[in-house]
């Protein structure tokens, strides 16, 4: 059972394993120096990093990194699939992120890459990281952020028990939480 202040261990579904970034994977993806699937032991491919990945990020990461070090499993999962007794291969990003500011609250993200939607993988993630979430009991709300054309996400969000908010922080998108 995960808790506060521990190194995470992966989170492992039924098809899918969740791999807490490190500092080391976090540094190789943002210097793009080839490592990465070295690192984690997969595959991947040229899609990555996804086109919904917002550069930035990977700064603020590596801040909250050097922030607090034991806050390992509260940043971003890298999404593998095994795929025919294959080494596993790299199909997008998950993360539960507490902000400092407010570290009672908990907001989900995720993202596939295009050759692997509309297979649940996104929703069989984001339902692993909301019972690891809940499981911390760290977090007493739950949140994300989309924008509103992206009907592919906000359909994962509602089955996963989400509702609409209102207007999220960046500029056109909108806020969902979970009852």
């Amino acid at each position: 059972m995960p808790s506060s202040g521990k190194i995470t261990p992966n989170i492992a579904t039924p098809r899918l394993e969740l791999v807490a970034i490190t500092p080391e994977s976090l540094t190789s993806e943002q210097a793009s120096d080839g490592r990465l699937g070295e690192i984690l032991h997969c595959r991947v491919t040229s899609e990555w990093p996804h086109a919904d990945w917002e550069p930035h990020v990977l700064s603020l990461l590596q801040q909250r990194f050097a922030d607090d070090p034991s806050e390992i499993g509260w940043h971003r999962y890298i999404l593998l699939r095994p795929i025919n007794n294959q080494p596993a291969t790299l199909i997008g990003s998950l993360g539960g992120l507490r902000w400092p500011e407010d570290p009672e609250d908990a907001e989900i993200g995720y993202a596939i890459l295009p050759e692997f939607r509309l297979r649940g993988y996104a929703l069989e993630a984001t339902k692993a990281m909301l019972t690891w979430i809940e499981a911390t009991r760290a977090a007493k709300t739950i949140f994300a952020h989309t924008f509103p054309h992206l009907t592919g996400s906000i359909r994962i969000l509602e089955q996963c028990g989400f509702t609409l908010e209102g207007p999220g922080k960046e500029e056109k998108t909108i806020r969902y939480r979970r009852n």
